[in-house]
């Protein structure tokens, strides 16, 4: 770089104080020369004192580094240039800083000695950021590590509800209904109409309860059981289902439509549960219809490939398809149409832990439609 017709200190005053760094311009000797305010600023040094002082002696010798003074008589004897030099360095009432520096040879036309620009990025808060991030990571971390601990007892303490619920409160329900059945065979005839109305239904609500029971251990489970992941065949499993179905209640006409070759990547036996629910779903929903079909098979229209059943029954106010997915939500009474209302809950289950997801739509009293996607993968 050539400094032409103007004397060097008005020329270095007029290029580098547009410059939002620090800027100074050194002699031969590293005598500095000219400096920006960006220099005053980042330093807390005056240009009038720093002016004719050795840079090397500037803050206390704050910057006297071995290192940096060999580089930069370099540039004034070889001209060779340097880039990116880094120095982390105190200073006395500005605190630390993090400089990136970088000098080339100049000169000025009124003077044959070589001179030394040297660039100076302060990259302290830079460094700070970087360091803030540090801690947070760390602390985030650490809150992962504790939250992680919180799980593994919340766990610990779910599984051992789920063993008392599994065992203690079996029991008075086994009790329940044993001693109503044993009423029911032995004392029936001797019963007027209200009391085997009333023992009628101890037998009934004990065995929901039961049942009610079951299906919420098995949505409990569903979160924490291991996933082992392969080629599974959706259309044999739905084909096994529907001959279950069938051997169930012979007496239907269900005309079952299944789309072969259905073939995910996914855990055999947590997708046999939802196939199942989504299907039994289907056969209760058209048990008013003298006949009836439930297809299931695949769609690859939208944004990806969809796996469905559906079936011609009473189906749903489209307005609370959001509402199914809830345990215990019912848009249909009991009486109507019995259930437990967990069965589209396991199959949300089912499917979120396949990285997936599931929607209902329908036309009321004409038609219902389950479809859910899979990811592939296990999402806890």
């Amino acid at each position: 770089m050539t400094i032409p017709r103007q004397p060097l200190r008005s020329f270095a005053q007029s290029v580098v104080e547009t410059v939002r760094h620090p800027l100074v311009v050194l002699d031969s000797h590293l005598v500095v020369r000219a400096a920006n305010s960006a220099f005053e600023g980042t330093f807390g040094i005056a240009l009038g004192d720093a002016v004719g002082s050795s840079f090397m002696e500037l803050r206390e010798g704050g910057l006297a580094v071995p290192e940096l003074l060999e580089m930069l008589l370099r540039v004034v004897t070889t001209g060779e240039a340097f880039e990116g030099f880094e120095v982390s360095r105190d200073f006395l009432g500005v605190g630390r800083r993090e400089l990136v520096l970088n000098a080339r040879r100049i000169y000025a036309d009124d003077d044959p000695a070589s001179m030394v620009l040297l660039a100076m990025e302060d990259a302290t808060a830079e460094r700070m950021a970087r360091e803030a991030v540090h801690q947070l990571n760390i602390e985030l971390e650490n809150k992962v590590r504790e939250r992680t601990a919180q799980l593994v007892v919340a766990n610990q303490e779910l599984e051992a509800f789920c063993y008392s619920v599994s065992h203690d409160l079996r029991a008075p329900l086994r009790a329940i209904d044993g001693f109503s059945r044993e009423l029911h065979d032995a004392y029936l005839e001797r019963l007027d109409d209200t009391a085997r109305h009333y023992l009628k239904r101890i037998r009934a609500n004990s065995q929901r309860m039961a049942n009610l029971i079951d299906d919420l251990l098995h949505l409990s489970r569903l979160g924490r059981a291991d996933m082992n992941l392969e080629l599974v065949d959706l259309s044999s499993i739905a084909c096994e289902v529907a001959d279950d179905l069938r051997r169930q209640d012979p007496e239907r006409n269900v005309q079952m439509s299944i789309q072969s070759e259905l073939i995910v990547e996914g855990d055999e036996r947590l997708l046999r549960i939802a196939i199942c629910n989504l299907m039994d779903n289907a056969w209760k929903f058209t048990s008013k219809k003298s006949h009836a079909t439930i297809t299931v098979g695949r769609s690859d229209e939208g944004k990806g490939v969809e796996y469905f059943v559906r079936d011609d029954g009473v189906g749903f106010d489209p307005k609370y398809a959001g509402k199914l997915f809830g345990a215990f939500q019912r848009l249909h009474h009991e009486a109507e149409f019995p259930g437990t209302g967990v069965g589209l809950a396991i199959v949300q289950r089912v499917v979120h832990r396949h990285g997936g997801t599931v929607k209902a739509q329908s036309e009321l009293g004409k038609w219902a439609m389950f479809s859910f996607t899979l990811g592939g993968g296990s999402r806890e």
